[in-house]
């Protein structure tokens, strides 16, 4: 009984050592051979798929096994629906590849086990890490791959061929809309030479026609000839008889010709002298002129303040006798009278107030005349007056407008008070 149960025992341990050597061997063969790894996704596109590729496919940089393939799975949104073929894979951490490199998925002309050859690490962009997603192509067949096509080029074919047919697409659409202007343009050809059809008969018989004419013409020709000939005989005779008579006349043609370069040459001596003198007396004169005017000018623009204000006193003055008549027309008496105190007094209120009033008018006046040739120094005309004087008499008038506004302040203020 005993030897029995150590048999079993025996039995079960050594069962227990094949199946834990068996998983052993297992979990060994599914290991990386390398001592560091790292693993990323590459994405293929799910048009164009990664077939033949599997768990264990290797992975090759330069055609040398780096890692190998881990699993297989789809990319998918929100909806589930897969977007792309995600291919996980686990390569060494010794190599550094980057967000640039170029993942191809090869595929052997015979057999469907593929593998992932990245023929370029990359110089640009961020070192990939664990977890790190890279897209990646199908390459070419291997003939198309050493000839020197590759992404780039299949990029460049596959625009080729959408831009092929876009033209196509365009063509088809010209032609569909230009189809009936070309069928009406063939018609109309075909209208054309149906017309020059009937109208040939025509234009053959006036053609032979105008032969005739030209025949009937070169026969009329040649007697007008034959009289051209004697015409030219008579011009030959008459152009002979001119030349005699001018060899005849030669002393006096001389003598004439000789008359009017001494006329010419006295011209040019002395009435050229005398029309340039009178211009050069008359430009003068028109430069005094020019000047004077422009002195006229610039103390009409100085003196037109002082203008206004005498027609302006004028008219005042004018008013004020008008008054005076009337008033002593109507009061005559008035003349004969003494006045009061009180008439003193508001004769002296209007002495002030009359003595601003012409304060204020002097100072309107020599403001219009600052204004005025400051205008024409802007204008850069001739004859500006003097800015300096003009400015002291401005001075000069601000001051006894002050003083006559004050005066007149005063004598309204003892008026006030007398109240």
């Amino acid at each position: 009984m005993t030897n029995a149960r150590n048999n079993f025992l025996a039995g079960v341990f050594v069962l227990a050592g094949v199946v834990l050597a068996v998983w052993a061997s297992f979990m060994l063969a599914d290991r990386s051979s390398f001592e560091s790894t790292m693993s990323f996704t590459v994405r293929f596109p799910i048009a164009s798929g990664a077939s033949g590729l599997k768990h264990g496919s290797t992975v090759l940089l330069g055609g040398q096994e780096i890692g190998r393939v881990l699993d297989v799975g789809f990319d998918t949104g929100a909806d589930a629906r897969p977007r792309a073929v995600d291919v996980r894979v686990e390569v060494r951490s010794d190599l550094a590849l980057h967000e640039s490199a170029v993942v191809l998925l090869e595929k052997p002309l015979l057999g469907t086990l593929s593998s992932i050859n990245i023929t370029d690490p990359g110089a640009t962009g961020s070192r990939l890490a664990d977890g790190a997603v890279i897209a990646g192509v199908t390459a070419p067949p291997a003939f198309l791959a050493d000839a020197g096509f590759g992404p780039e080029q299949s990029r460049q074919v596959r625009e080729a061929i959408t831009s092929i047919e876009a033209t196509m697409q365009n063509v088809a659409a010209i032609v569909e809309r230009s189809g009936p202007k070309v069928d009406q343009g063939m018609d109309d050809a075909q209208a054309v030479l149906a017309q020059l059809r009937a109208k040939l008969d025509e234009w053959s018989a006036r053609i032979d026609s105008t032969t005739a004419n030209v025949d009937r013409a070169s026969a009329r020709l040649e007697p007008l000839l034959a009289k051209a000939e004697l015409t030219l005989d008579d011009a030959r005779t008459t152009i002979a008889a001119i030349r005699s008579l001018i060899d005849d006349n030669r002393s006096r043609i001389d003598a004439t010709v000789a008359s009017l370069e001494r006329a010419a040459a006295k011209i040019d001596s002395d009435t050229i002298e005398s029309v340039n003198v009178a211009l050069r007396e008359g430009k003068d004169a028109l430069g005094v002129f020019s000047d004077a005017v422009s002195r006229v000018s610039a103390l009409v623009g100085e003196q037109t303040p002082n203008l206004r204000r005498t027609l302006a006193n004028l008219r005042l003055m004018s008013d004020q006798l008008k008054l005076t008549a009337i008033e002593v027309r109507s009061q005559p008496w008035r003349l004969l009278h003494q006045p009061s105190t009180k008439e003193l007094s508001s004769q002296v209120l209007y002495d002030a107030t009359r003595s601003y009033a012409e304060a204020a008018s002097d100072l309107r006046a020599a403001s219009e005349a600052m204004q005025a040739a400051a205008a024409l120094h802007a204008a850069g005309a001739g004859g500006v007056p003097d800015l300096g004087m003009l400015s002291t008499r401005l001075g000069e008038a601000i001051a006894a407008y002050r003083q006559a506004e004050t005066y007149l302040m005063d004598k309204l203020v003892e008026a006030d008070r007398r109240k």
